[in-house]
Formats: structure tokens, sequence, C-alpha cells
């Protein structure tokens, strides 16, 4: 998490910003930034991608990937990296090795019986995103419509859409869940 908020702030130098110039070009309350920069909180996906865009970075530099940069297009399962965890009963993993070129960022997560994605969809930003469901059902809410996505069920939405994804499995749900830059 510490070194989360220093490179944050590093870019955030590198390109000459304030603090203010970034909370207010990634949509992120100045006090949430600070302790983002400071190691005091992680944010969550949607912020975390919300500062990458501002900054012109990619959530994978931010959270370290160039770090250990691997040219090998293969990630193996004991590979994936773990994102973040939530009280929610989510977790995140990235299922790709860090590329400055990638233009989508793909995810799995794993919903405990009960869990919902609260603190991994915060915020808003202008991306398509993608989600698949490997095991279990999920519901996903766009705009206040429900849908319901059982093992093997897609479906497509931009990124301001999503309120909600909860699991509606007595177990584990897991689903991909892939995020594409806007080129519109």
């Amino acid at each position: 998490m510490e070194k989360l908020g220093q490179r944050i702030k590093q870019r955030r130098d590198d390109l000459g910003l304030s603090l203010s110039s970034l909370s207010k070009m990634a949509g992120v309350s100045l006090s949430l930034l600070s302790q983002i920069e400071h190691g005091k909180t992680f944010p969550s996906l949607h912020t975390l991608k919300n500062i990458s865009v501002a900054l012109n970075s990619s959530v994978g530099t931010l959270i370290g990937e160039q770090e250990n940069l691997s040219h090998n297009p293969l990630m193996n399962f004991n590979e994936r990296k773990l994102i973040k965890q939530t009280e929610a009963g989510a977790t995140l993993y990235m299922l790709t090795h860090y590329s400055p070129s990638q233009s989508i960022e793909p995810y799995m997560v794993r919903l405990e019986k009960q869990g919902n994605c609260k603190g991994l969809v915060e915020g808003s930003r202008r991306a398509q995103e993608f989600c698949h469901v490997l095991s279990g059902s999920i519901e996903i809410d766009l705009r206040g419509k429900p849908f319901i996505l059982k093992q093997g069920d897609s479906i497509i939405f931009d990124s301001f859409e999503l309120n909600s994804i909860a699991n509606l499995q007595s177990g584990i749900t897991d689903f991909l869940w892939i995020f594409a830059a806007d080129k519109r």
C-alpha cells in the first residue's frame, strides 16, 4: 500500500501536478488522495483507474507490475497477482503480466457467499467493462436494471452504468472482469 502511494506521488511530481490538481483531474477527494499517497488507505479499483488515467499511466504501472516486467505473454495460474480483498467478500486478481502497450486490463473476481463488489466498483470513468461468469451466478445492476448472469453468461457495458455486482450463490462465484479504455 505504501509503495502504491509512493508511485502515485512520484508520477504526480514527474508531471508537475499539485495534489489538488490531481484530485480534481481524477475526481477523487483531496483527503482520500493524500491518504493514498501516504499509504494510509488503498483505493478501490475504479478510484485507482481514475488516478491512473489522470496521470496518463496504467493501474499496472501504479501497482508496480513493471517492476517485475515479464515479456512472457503467458501467466500461469499460480502467478496471478492479488490486487485487493474487501470486507464485502470480494477478492480481485490481475490475470496478465504488465505491458505498457496493453489496452485492456483483465481481472478475475472471486465473490464469497453473499459477497459483493462494494469497494471495487466505486467512482466513475469513461471505459467499457466486460464480465463473464466462470462459476456460480451474479446480479449486475446497471442504472437500476438488474441482470442475472449464470455460469457461461457474459455482459458488456459502459463503466458509468454500473451500480453493483453481487453473488447470488450460496457458495463461491468466480468471474472475469475486463476493462478496456474508452476510445470514443
